[in-house]
């Protein structure tokens, strides 16, 4: 299985002030007699590709801090985290803004996620109507219950289709019916091979949902292994727990706490004697020199009319990534290919500046006009635009198999695979040609601005491009089986949901992540 996440030797520590002033005294005169105490100490995990891992323990005792090292929000103090993916953190208000309303809210954190107004407004209907706050939408976050904002945070981030969810206890509030709501999104993410991470206080959720298990104690990673080992040491710790007096309780609670801040001390002891620091007097006057010469030079920034990185680098301006630069070398002919991402960028500049509104799913063919080792020219839909060639995978070099249509029969459904196959025919030939032997057509365009027509079935699209049928989709009814697909020869493409085929007449995208099977033809 693919690697997803790793901790390696992570600890979060902090330090706690009495008043606001000695945190600014802290720039100045740091470590000196400060209290701290680590929230996380040396957490090492590896977790895989398509696992559920629950979060479990006490009042105090990490869970938070480690789903906000998982979301980035933190970073940790020491240790290394290695994630393969985009992160998206659901806790109650996580992420909103108490001052704007709950469709102000949207629109705010689906930007700040990378999504274009036109994704936006593709998804705003589903995420109002999963968040089922009715009128409240429209008013200010800061009157909502904790209820209506948990609704709205997982409405909001479960839409955004993330790699990794993290989930710190926002099912706890809530109804029912939501809480089914959201149970079934997060069976659908476990379905499509997405890595969740789900914080609780309730063990039944954590038996249900969660492959594996982390019980974090005081800052600790006690245990970490299968959901039912865990689980029933996590209760037999917590029935012990129960047992004690109000005073043993609280004797216990602060030896705990007293070992974490016990071991910032020791590290802090540790880190001097190793580093040999000079006297404390020349580290600070050093720190306050520096910190003096920053400002100097933030003064001369407000002041001057160059701009700010030209002073940072003394007049010479990095230019970024040289092979952006590289001029692009113009092909004879085009070049049929294929987006192999399941979705790609399109850019007005050669240097990848200017972002198109719309992007191109997984099995859309393009041209390339003219390329380098980073850069490819391409025409698509009587258009040129730059993408990223690492996105393509040219028609040319993918390696001829015997696959055929036939292979998909079991995952098409409404029609005999003679139906399909007919369908097939109009590719390359006119829209004219099209209405005139299909009947019942609706018309729609693809998420990229095309034309499709549809038929009446709802399992069957005809992509549209200069009045010609350039794409056939057909609306999948279950998944392909990748594996049985691989012993064709098959191309994976940006992820194991994804494949490519071709044989000597059409090219076959299989997309089990939407379901669908894209097929082009040579013209």
């Amino acid at each position: 299985m693919k690697l997803k996440v790793s901790f390696r030797n992570v600890s979060k520590q902090y330090f706690l002030y009495k008043k606001q002033s000695d945190k600014i005294k802290g720039l100045f005169f740091p470590n000196r007699n400060q209290k701290g105490f680590f929230a996380v100490r040396n957490v090492s995990f590896d977790v895989y590709e398509g696992e559920t891992i629950g979060f479990v323990g006490i009042n105090g005792s990490g869970k938070s801090t480690m789903s906000n090292l998982l979301a980035k929000i933190i970073p940790p103090t020491s240790g290394e985290i290695d994630m393969n993916g985009q992160p998206s953190l659901i806790a109650i208000s996580a992420g909103l803004n108490n001052q704007l309303s709950g469709k102000d809210n949207i629109r705010l954190k689906c930007l700040m996620m990378g999504l274009n107004n036109r994704q936006i407004d593709d998804l705003y209907e589903q995420i109002v109507e999963f968040a089922d706050i009715g009128d409240f939408i429209d008013q200010p976050v800061k009157s909502y219950s904790s209820g209506m904002k948990s609704r709205l945070g997982f409405a909001i981030s479960a839409h955004m289709d993330p790699d990794i969810l993290i989930i710190d206890e926002a099912l706890s509030v809530g109804d029912q019916t939501f809480y089914q709501k959201c149970v079934d999104r997060i069976t659908e993410f476990k379905e499509r091979g997405k890595t969740i991470f789900f914080v609780s206080h309730s063990i039944g959720q954590i038996e249900k949902m969660c492959d594996r298990v982390a019980w974090m104690h005081y800052g600790e990673m006690r245990m970490f292994d299968e959901t039912k080992a865990v689980v029933k040491e996590y209760k037999a710790f917590v029935d012990w727990f129960n047992k004690l007096s109000k005073k043993e309780k609280k004797k216990y609670q602060n030896e705990q706490i007293e070992g974490r801040t016990r071991a910032a001390e020791e590290q802090k002891i540790a880190h001097a004697q190793n580093k040999k620091a000079k006297p404390k007097f020349i580290a600070n006057t050093i720190q306050i020199t520096l910190l003096a010469l920053l400002t100097v030079c933030l003064a001369v920034a407000m002041f001057s009319d160059k701009p700010l990185r030209t002073l940072a680098t003394f007049g010479a301006v990095k230019q970024g990534n040289t092979a952006l630069q590289q001029p692009l070398q113009k092909l004879a002919d085009n070049e049929p290919a294929l987006v192999k991402a399941e979705k790609a960028n399109l850019y007005s500049a050669r240097n990848l500046k200017g972002k198109a509104s719309a992007s191109l799913r997984f099995g859309t063919k393009v041209q390339i006009k003219a390329e380098n080792n980073e850069v490819a020219k391409v025409e698509f839909d009587d258009k040129q635009y730059f993408m990223k060639k690492a996105d393509l995978y040219k028609v040319a070099s993918l390696k001829e198999t015997d696959v055929k249509l036939s292979d998909f029969t079991s995952n098409l459904s409404g029609q005999n695979i003679a139906a399909y196959e007919d369908f097939l025919s109009y590719l390359n030939k006119s829209q004219d040609d099209l209405k005139d032997k299909v009947s019942n057509l609706g018309t729609d365009q693809t998420d990229d601005g095309r034309k499709v027509m549809k038929v009446s079935d709802k399992k069957t699209d005809f992509v549209i491009e200069n009045n010609t049928v350039s794409e056939v989709i057909f609306h999948l009814s279950r998944p392909v089986d990748m594996s049985a697909l691989s012993e064709k020869g098959g191309s994976k493409a940006s992820n194991e949901h994804l494949n490519i085929l071709k044989n000597e007449q059409y090219t076959f995208s299989v997309n089990n992540i939407e379901k669908t099977l894209a097929v082009t033809a040579e013209k």
